[in-house]
């Protein structure tokens, strides 16, 4: 039977870093694999996922999650998950194929909500690995959110500009205006 492993926290937590991991792993292991990104992520490369430090993968480009099914392979890895509507039920069936699905993304919104359809996919993963980062304003806390400091009309503004990964309490903090950036 395949499986369905999720890697997932705030920004810079290193979940693309897990997912080209987990892809050269299998790769190693001789098996084929496809990597996908949705269309709207260009943020470092057009068909490429990036580490910060550097390291890539080519990627498919696609609109949907069912798009993952046009592709024949031994294993999936789709990063930016969040961005991804669609069928989620393309996953489980991959899964029940024995194929092995490696999924990258925010689990939560700059405003602590499910992000897009991160929620239901960790509640259908064999296994999730919630990943932490460093607070960017205290630096001595774990930091578990994703902080916005801009102005915003939609939860999807692909970018890094205003973004930061923070702590609870400066979370907290922040959206009180205790804090100034």
């Amino acid at each position: 039977m395949g499986s369905i492993n999720v890697f997932t926290g705030p920004m810079k937590c290193g979940k693309t870093k897990r997912a080209i991991e987990a892809a050269t792993i299998q790769k190693i292991r001789g098996k084929d694999i496809k990597v996908f990104k949705p269309g709207i992520d260009n943020r470092f490369a057009e068909n490429k996922i990036v580490t910060r430090s550097g390291k890539e993968l080519d990627t498919l480009n696609i609109s949907c999650i069912e798009d993952i099914e046009n592709y024949d392979a031994d294993v999936y890895v789709i990063d930016e998950f969040q961005f991804l509507d669609g069928d989620l039920e393309a996953i489980n069936r991959l899964a029940n194929k024995d194929k092995r699905i490696y999924i990258s993304g925010l689990n939560l919104t700059s405003d602590r909500k499910p992000f897009g359809r991160m929620g239901e996919v960790m509640c259908m993963a064999d296994k999730i690995e919630l990943m932490t980062s460093v607070c960017e304003v205290c630096k001595s806390e774990e930091a578990i959110y994703t902080y916005y400091s801009g102005p915003k009309d939609s939860d999807i503004l692909v970018g890094e500009a205003g973004y930061m990964p923070v702590c609870r309490e400066c979370y907290e903090k922040l959206s009180m205006g205790m804090i100034n950036l």
